[in-house]
């Protein structure tokens, strides 16, 4: 039990390391008009830092779409061993004495700030960035509500119009065109299987690349191992390099200098809990240092074509120069180039979205430590199989995303690629929204 806890406490703690700046603003949530269904409902709505920046009070929003399609009872939960959670369920009746049509007669309050409290839809955990004023109720941002429920709102001023019989199917082109992914890098969408390109944004400026950078090493792996230079049943044996970076600012996982490590260990740690101290053990492993690791991949990535790529480090963070004035460095890569890097992993390693697909890893053999997937697509959307998150101050928030559809009797496996989102619930949005189009297009 107390085992259990102490496990939920860390997921806790690991969502709230991963939360954006925190969006607050000055004044008290106001009544919004939601038509549902030819109806007006009043639903207490917040702005977020900015005008037109929506958040809707999901207690206000299930009395509103009480006996529409989309119906939908929220709730707030506190268990003994869980804490505090919120729990959507789908097709029930919402809670009574929500105010059906109105407001519920909660207290507001005057600064709402975004993490991600933990959501249950249908039993299912969801990674979506929410506030909460402390009075069990949550407040949603208008495009993760429409994410969520699957369902358009339609947006006019101040007045909104619900569309429960209407899915959300977002067109990628439309959105470019209105600039919403202005406040993103480099977009690459495109089918692994037949090479299509299906949505473009700047994808191939070099860009900072940070732990996706990760896939690189963990090509470079996967091909030592096919060459017998390495086996999977290695024991990898931890320098005092990698314990001094499990120990600095940007480490992740524990380590201790001296112990052995099994090597199918130190991959899910870096490819699942990011962890730059695993890519370390191992490209030391391969290569007797980081150095003459970092040569190989520049190499491999110059001989698949890949003229983009400039490799400092086996992990994505910043490094600096020699010298009297030293220059913070990055790792740089296009975002066609990490789909081609990506294309070719997914086809010859495929095995590799078993692990990036879990939601929830252990490492026993390091220091017994748990961590939880931070890629909300796995959580978000059904058949999303991987594949890496990444981000520094430079890179923005970044994310390479796989997921298999089916068309006809054919499988595609389609592949996203975003650098350089301004924040981690923009970078959760636009991805879903852009593997949604994806889907469309193949439906």
């Amino acid at each position: 039990m107390i085992k259990k806890v102490s496990l939920w406490l860390l997921i806790l703690a690991v969502c709230l390391t991963l939360s954006p700046a925190a969006a607050s603003a000055d004044g008290e949530p106001y009544a919004l008009t939601v038509t549902v269904n030819g109806a007006p409902r009043a639903v207490r709505a917040y702005d977020g830092t900015y005008e037109g920046n929506i958040y809707l009070s999901l207690t206000d929003l299930a009395a509103a779409l009480s006996g529409t399609e989309k119906q939908f009872r929220f709730e707030r939960v506190v268990s003994s061993t869980e804490g505090e959670y919120f729990t959507v369920s789908m097709g029930q009746m919402p809670v009574l004495g929500s105010g059906a049509g109105g407001i519920s007669g909660q207290t507001s309050v005057a600064v709402l700030n975004l993490f991600r409290n933990r959501l249950l839809v249908d039993g299912s955990e969801r990674k979506y960035y929410t506030c909460n004023p402390q009075n069990g109720d949550l407040y949603m941002s208008l495009i993760d509500v429409q994410l969520m429920l699957d369902m358009t709102i339609e947006r006019s001023g101040k007045a909104l119009t619900a569309k429960p019989a209407q899915p959300f199917l977002p067109d990628a082109k439309a959105l470019r065109d209105e600039g919403y992914f202005d406040n993103i890098s480099s977009v690459y969408l495109a089918d692994a299987d037949s090479g299509e390109v299906l949505f473009l944004w700047n994808g191939y400026s070099a860009l900072p690349a940070a732990s996706l950078s990760k896939l690189l090493s963990y090509l470079v792996l996967k091909e030592a191992i096919s060459a017998g230079e390495i086996h999977q049943s290695d024991m990898v044996r931890i320098s005092e390099q990698a314990q001094a970076l499990s120990r600095s600012a940007d480490g992740i996982v524990p380590m201790e200098a001296g112990a052995y490590v099994p090597f199918q260990e130190l991959v899910e740690a870096m490819l699942v809990a990011s962890s730059n101290e695993a890519a370390l053990a191992l490209a030391e492993h391969l290569c007797g240092s980081e150095e003459a690791f970092v040569e190989r991949m520049n190499a491999r990535a110059r001989e698949l074509g890949l003229y983009s790529v400039v490799m400092y480090n086996c992990n994505g963070l910043p490094s600096y120069s020699d010298g009297n004035v030293p220059v913070k460095r990055q790792n740089l890569m296009s975002a066609a180039d990490l789909y081609l890097l990506t294309q070719l992993i997914i086809q010859q390693y495929p095995e590799i979205t078993e692990i990036t697909s879990t939601t929830l890893a252990h490492f026993p053999d390091l220091n017994d430590y748990w961590t939880a997937n931070s890629n909300p697509l796995i959580y978000n959307m059904e058949g999303v199989t991987g594949l890496k998150t990444g981000s520094t101050n430079k890179a923005g928030y970044c994310l390479v995303a796989t997921m298999p559809v089916a068309a006809g009797d054919e499988a595609h496996n389609i592949v996203l690629v975003l650098l350089g989102a301004e924040s981690a619930d923009i970078r959760g949005q636009a991805s879903e929204i852009l593997m949604r189009y994806a889907r469309s297009l193949y439906r």
